[in-house]
């Protein structure tokens, strides 16, 4: 792995945090409170092809790899708001999805419109009964002709108001116990909102974000056969395939709001006095500032390898797994520092800090726990007997 950035990946760096600059913590808190999609961002955004940036040129996008996008996730997420998150669903799962598994005419079809911004995408998967457990899930799709009906019940499915596809989960056969990875198939679903045999019950969700998260009910729902992404019965074999992205994304997510929680840390601290001086001229201040930024920065080398070697066709796992392990981690308690370093000001609406906080928390159990993440590299890492 080459170290040190490119001058390629220094301008997309700086060009990324200037369109993030336009929008101003006042500009997130007014969507999250009408629970409005940022439209103006995510258009400038499109704009600038960076809902593109992995999808390759003949399809409209840039041709880059998962090392750039890394640092677009991270360096919107470090601005403020929640830009760098709302890249997990369409851009990864929607766009590298779909171009490394979609037919030519899926890819065709979504991947321009991706990269330039006409269609989002939200992935039905989690459900109640199966929890992270994706073998177990009970939502069915039975063929019938060239259709397939299906019924069931996701949980804390984020975006469906805003989406035009979801990547629904289903199975499509009984589960086999000597062939348990069999009998999942993966569907894109037109106009999710909108679908006869789809209803939607919103979830109250303690977190300061723009979409609602729903219980998505499906009763007989049809889908044409040739809204399969993949193969039929062979859709676990793509989770896994696009499951390293999602861990390296989500790691950058966090990085950003880590190291965004510091920034304002260090902000604070500079202009706060008490006692004559700045409390940052004090070593309890400091030293966990400091702390927390040096865990950050270890997460983000371990982030950054996982990327290059996904970008290099190399088995990023291991290292995928603990860039989100380690990122969640250190974001979380570099919000928690950052609070502390406020006093009471970081419980008030006039600061950023707490909102951090919650959303950095959630990274350390979504879109998996750190517990599973930790079994992952007990047992195929360090080759210790399965523990579950």
């Amino acid at each position: 792995m080459d170290y040190g950035e490119t001058e390629e990946q220094r301008l997309i760096r700086e060009a990324v945090r200037d369109i993030a600059d336009d929008y101003d913590r006042e500009y997130w808190k007014q969507h999250i409170r009408e629970k409005r999609f940022p439209e103006a961002y995510w258009n400038d955004l499109a704009k600038d092809g960076w809902l593109g940036v992995t999808i390759p040129e003949e399809y409209e996008g840039a041709g880059l790899g998962m090392l750039e996008m890394s640092i677009i996730i991270e360096e919107l997420s470090r601005a403020g708001g929640q830009g760098g998150i709302i890249f997990v669903l369409t851009p990864v799962f929607g766009g590298i999805g779909i171009q490394r598994h979609g037919t030519e005419e899926q890819k065709e079809a979504y991947l321009p419109a991706i990269a330039n911004g006409e269609t989002r995408f939200c992935m039905g998967l989690t459900e109640a009964g199966a929890g992270i457990n994706t073998l177990n899930i009970d939502t069915t799709a039975d063929r019938d002709g060239d259709e397939f009906v299906i019924d069931g019940q996701k949980m804390f499915i984020s975006g469906v108001e805003n989406a035009d596809e979801m990547l629904l989960i289903a199975r499509t056969s009984d589960f086999d116990r000597s062939n348990p990875t069999h009998g999942v198939t993966l569907f894109i679903v037109p106009e999710p909102a909108e679908q006869d045999g789809i209803s939607l019950t919103p979830i109250d969700i303690e977190l300061p974000w723009f979409e609602t998260q729903y219980q998505v009910d499906l009763d007989g729902l049809r889908v044409p056969e040739e809204r399969i992404l993949g193969t039929e019965d062979g859709g676990m074999y793509l989770l896994w395939d696009t499951l390293n992205t999602e861990r390296i994304a989500g790691a950058a997510s966090a990085l950003g709001g880590g190291f965004r929680a510091v920034d304002l840390a260090v902000d604070y601290a500079t202009d706060r006095e008490v006692f004559g001086g700045p409390i940052g001229a004090h070593q309890a201040i400091q030293h966990p500032l400091a702390d927390s930024y040096s865990k950050l920065l270890c997460a983000r080398e371990i982030t950054y390898k996982a990327a290059w070697k996904w970008d290099n066709d190399e088995d990023a796992g291991a290292e995928a797994n603990v860039a989100k392990l380690r990122a969640s981690e250190a974001a979380t308690e570099a919000a928690h520092r950052a609070i502390q370093t406020h006093g009471g000001n970081g419980f008030t609406a006039d600061y950023e800090v707490y909102d951090i906080w919650q959303n950095m928390r959630l990274t350390e159990t979504a879109p998996i726990p750190n517990e599973m993440i930790k079994n992952f590299l007990a047992e195929h890492t360090l080759g210790l007997p399965r523990s579950y």
